[in-house]
């Protein structure tokens, strides 16, 4: 059984061409799922890495790291 809309429908009962397209669905979600994950783990990692990074800059540089983290931080929400 698959829900739909809040309607429940067999699928078996699908024509071919429906059967097709809930496939794609199901790949679609999975796919969605997987980059969601892969989002996650990025900002993570940029997270850690860019506080590495500032921990080993020269005082005088440190001020326009900042201001490229923020542009960092604001292209990944994109």
């Amino acid at each position: 059984m698959i829900t739909i809309d809040d309607k429940q429908y067999d699928e078996t009962k699908l024509s071919d061409e429906g059967k097709v397209a809930l496939n794609n669905i199901q790949v679609i979600n999975q796919d969605q799922n997987q980059l969601r994950v892969k989002f996650t783990h990025n900002e993570v990692l940029l997270k850690h890495y860019l506080d590495i990074l500032k921990k080993h800059l020269p005082e005088e540089e440190k001020e326009e790291v900042k201001t490229e983290t923020k542009w960092v931080k604001l292209k990944s929400i994109r």
